[in-house]
C-alpha cells in the first residue's frame, strides 16, 4: 500500500511482487508508480497493473501507456471496455464500467480471443479481461472462466480485490496461471458467499470469509 514518492522505491525493492491499480489518480501516485515500475523491472519483480478507468479517462489512458512504455507488466488486468481501449478499438465504456456493447458474447468470442492473443503477443504479457464471464489471454493460450455470481458486482471493490489476489499469486507462479486460479478462486468464493448472506452487507463480509476458507 506505499504510495508516497519517498518510500516507494525502498518498499518496492523488498516485495515479491507489485501491484499498479489506476483507480485513485493523484499527483504522488502518478510520481510513485513509475518509479516503483522502474525498481521491479531491474529486480525482475513481476508486475500486475490494473487498467482502472482508461476507457473513460484520456489521463489514466495516457499514464498506462507511459507505464507500459517504462517497462510491460506481466500481467494487464481490465475489462472489456478497458482492454479494448488499450488495444486502440473502440470502446463503450459508461465511467469505469464496461459498456453493454463491448460485453463477451457467442458472435464476439473468436475475435476477440484473435485480438487479444495478438495483443498478448505483442505486448509480451498475459491480459486477464474481466466480466460476467473473465477472458485469461497470453500469446498462445486462452481460457474463459464462469465461476462468479452478479453479487459481486454489486459491492464496491471485487475488481480491485481481484487484482490484488493476483497480484500475489504473481509473486509464485506465471502470469497465465496466476490469473487463472485469481479468477476461478474469488469467483467459487462469491458463489458460495452468496448462499450465506442476505445482502451486499452481509456478501461482502461471507466473501472474505469464503475466499479464506479456500486457501
Amino acid at each position: 500500500m506505499a504510495e508516497h514518492p519517498a518510500e516507494v522505491a525502498e518498499i518496492t525493492r523488498n516485495s515479491h511482487a507489485l501491484a499498479l491499480n489506476l483507480g485513485n489518480i493523484t499527483d504522488a501516485r502518478m510520481k510513485s508508480m513509475p518509479e516503483s515500475l522502474k525498481i521491479a523491472a531491474s529486480l525482475h519483480i513481476p508486475v500486475m497493473l490494473d487498467l482502472v478507468g482508461t476507457a473513460c479517462s484520456n489521463l489514466r489512458y495516457e499514464f498506462a501507456q507511459k507505464l507500459m512504455n517504462i517497462h510491460m507488466p506481466e500481467l494487464l488486468k481490465g475489462n472489456m471496455s478497458e482492454l479494448l481501449a488499450m488495444s486502440g478499438q473502440t470502446a463503450h465504456a459508461i465511467g469505469i464500467d464496461a459498456g453493454v456493447q463491448d460485453v463477451l458474447t457467442d458472435a464476439n468470442r473468436s475475435h476477440l480471443k484473435e485480438l487479444f492473443q495478438e495483443k498478448a503477443s505483442q505486448w509480451n504479457t498475459t491480459l486477464l479481461i474481466t466480466g460476467k464471464e473473465d477472458m485469461i489471454v497470453s500469446a498462445n493460450k486462452c481460457e474463459f472462466i464462469t465461476n462468479g455470481t452478479p453479487a459481486m458486482s454489486q459491492i464496491t471493490g471485487t475488481g480491485c480485490m481481484l487484482g490484488m489476489i493476483c497480484a500475489t499469486y504473481l509473486a509464485v507462479t506465471d502470469s497465465f496461471t496466476a490469473a487463472v486460479s485469481a479468477a476461478r478462486e474469488f469467483g467459487t468464493a462469491g458463489e458460495r458467499a452468496e448462499k450465506n448472506s442476505s445482502g451486499p452487507g452481509s456478501f461482502q463480509t461471507e466473501l472474505f470469509d469464503q475466499f479464506y476458507n479456500l486457501l
